[in-house]
């Protein structure tokens, strides 16, 4: 059987580094820190804490 050499079904760590994809910087990963810790992260936690909120109401609203 001949292997798949589709880029598009391959997985990304697949593939082989070279000279022309450079690695992240630390500025770089200094940005995607702050981006996760600032922005990313805290919305998702505010999310997750209303979503049990409401559905802790809806419950309340549906049996009592």
């Amino acid at each position: 059987m001949r292997p798949n050499s589709s880029p598009v079904l391959s997985h990304p760590s697949d593939r082989i580094a070279t000279e022309s994809d450079p690695a992240p910087t630390r500025r770089a990963e200094g940005l995607m820190f702050l981006w996760l810790a600032f922005l990313v992260w805290p919305l998702i936690a505010v999310g997750t804490v209303s979503a049990y909120g409401f559905s802790i109401w809806i419950y309340q609203l549906l049996t009592h």
